[in-house]
């Protein structure tokens, strides 16, 4: 029995390693163009809403392939679904470089997020049949961590080359690194473990009863990951820019300076798992969360006022914190709390989707603002956008509580 046990344990956290490899090394090869974007801009001479617009081509397949994704992903083989999408986005990533035309780029990455868009929720869905009740948590704080590293990783591998000036080899790298995860899944996936007893779905009955507080629920988060979306990649986006312009940093060094964002981001995730064990609620997760970082938008407009690059980094970093663990709670808590009553997939992708609407939006319409308003302009909308995500969540808290009796 002890043996039977120690492989269920060795399976399990076989599956986590390779769903937080494979989703870290998609976000190297997604967030490479928005770490050398002024690079890019600099040496393409594209405008800024140019260069934006490229992003939001793969934010928005992105987000419209969650959907569809998140309903068809309980068909799906997870093996060959997820090598393949890896494996495709390592061509694509190829394909960036090589073309130098920021016109033609945008079609290049709008491919990228549809080839993407498998993997989030077919991932949530692996952990949610393979992974027990008890190891669940863990599973959640791992995958949580995958945005911070692949941010990390994307805009370290970013700075390095644009230092030596050569911003095509962050698209080089990140090409092998998906592809190298993609074989590594491939193999390691093996025989998939039986489902833990503990993750069958309740009853209809029981779905029924709770049918109306997780319909709340799953609105509210979905409200929350519009937010959450435009301030997260607004933020990741165009801070390289905002120090840059503002301040005088050389491209490179904005970069390695806006490598604090998820290095400190990493520690969202423990923190967000701290608050969930004291709060279950996840509106009044993302209300606390939403409220600090409104706060900290203020905080960016009079930093910019009085010039002041710590302030306005310790500040960046702060936000950026805060959005990592609303998507914390959005796209991993939720829909693995809630598995037994939703399908983990669905909840997943669907909720991804609302997440990326919000960074569709934002790459575009961002740039476009600064270039003509300039950056107070751009930090004001995100504090209007904070700020009201923390109302509509302060409200629907009330309805949730209700709903819940």
């Amino acid at each position: 029995m002890e043996t039977v046990d120690k492989n269920t344990a060795v399976r399990e956290n076989k599956i986590i390693f390779i769903c937080w490899l494979a989703y870290t090394a998609a976000y190297v090869g997604r967030l490479n163009f928005s770490a050398s974007i002024v690079a890019i801009i600099a040496e393409l001479g594209a405008t800024k809403a140019q260069a934006g617009l490229v992003s939001s081509c793969f934010f928005f397949a992105y987000g419209a392939g969650q959907l569809v994704n998140g309903i068809l992903s309980k068909r799906y083989n997870s093996r060959i679904m997820v090598f393949l999408s890896l494996a495709i986005s390592s061509v694509l990533n190829l394909m960036m470089p090589l073309c130098g035309d920021i016109s033609v780029m945008k079609y290049i990455w709008l491919a990228n997020g549809i080839v993407q868009s498998v993997l989030w929720s077919t991932l949530i869905k692996t952990l949610s049949e393979f992974v027990s009740d008890e190891k669940m948590p863990r599973a959640i704080l791992v995958m949580s961590t995958t945005v911070a590293a692949g941010t990390l990783a994307a805009y370290g591998i970013s700075a390095t080359s644009v230092k030596l000036g050569n911003w095509q080899a962050v698209f080089y790298a990140a090409s092998v690194i998906m592809l190298i995860s993609a074989a590594a899944w491939f193999i390691l996936y093996g025989s998939a473990p039986k489902r833990a007893e503990a993750d069958i779905p309740q009853k209809k009955s029981e779905k029924i009863k709770a049918g109306r507080a997780v319909m709340i629920a799953l609105f509210l988060a979905a409200f929350a990951g519009i937010a959450n979306g435009f301030i997260k990649d607004g933020i990741n986006t165009w801070v390289p820019s905002v120090l840059y312009e503002e301040f005088g940093v050389s491209p490179s060094f904005s970069i390695m300076l806006t490598l604090l964002l998820p290095m400190v981001s990493t520690l969202g995730a423990a923190i967000a798992k701290k608050v969930h064990e004291k709060i279950k609620s996840h509106a009044a997760m993302n209300l606390i969360f939403f409220a600090c970082s409104s706060v900290l938008c203020l905080g960016i407009l009079f930093s910019l006022k009085i010039h002041s690059i710590a302030a306005v980094m310790l500040c960046f970093i702060g936000v950026a914190c805060g959005m990592s663990m609303i998507n914390n709670v959005i796209t991993s808590m939720f829909a693995l709390d809630y598995r037994r009553l939703l399908n983990a997939g669905f909840a997943a992708g669907l909720l991804n989707t609302f997440c990326y609407i919000g960074s569709t939006v934002t790459s575009y319409t961002l740039g476009a603002v600064s270039q003509s308003r300039g950056w107070n302009a751009v930090f004001i909308i995100m504090l209007a956008v904070s700020f009201g995500a923390a109302v509509i969540c302060s409200a629907g808290l009330a309805v949730e509580k209700k709903a819940s009796k």
